[in-house]
């Protein structure tokens, strides 16, 4: 089984006209849903703010998780970097399922959650 593979990920961030924040993900210059499928064991996904977010102010704050189908919520943990520049989400895959993430963010001292990015983890073939 292979390890320790990293999914980097650009994050740009905007308030619509409600005043809601959008969050778009980016690897490799090209948009992306910001999950996707884990085979991996002890994987590592580093989200990362465009310069373009970071000089609107915001930052990372954290992450939650929540199943939604098995029980792999587990699995997940997140670490803040570069005083929220950057948030590192680590995943042993130890067990089948989908976990949405909701990652939180916050300007002018307000807190903005994502929408819920979508990571399935399944055992590696």
């Amino acid at each position: 089984m292979s390890e320790n593979k990293v999914y980097n990920f650009t994050v740009n961030i905007e308030l619509d006209s409600n005043e809601n924040a959008v969050f778009t993900y980016f690897q490799n210059g090209q948009q992306v849903s910001g999950g996707g499928t884990v085979t991996e064991r002890n994987s590592l996904g580093i989200y990362t703010l465009n310069e373009e977010t970071l000089t609107k102010g915001f930052l990372f704050t954290g992450a939650t998780f929540n199943n939604l189908k098995g029980d792999c919520v587990k699995d997940f943990n997140y670490k803040l970097s570069d005083g929220g520049q950057s948030i590192h989400i680590s995943d042993n895959d130890e067990n089948d399922g989908t976990v949405c993430m909701l990652f939180t963010a916050t300007l002018g001292g307000k807190e903005y959650k994502s929408e819920d990015p979508q990571v399935e983890n399944k055992k590696e073939l």
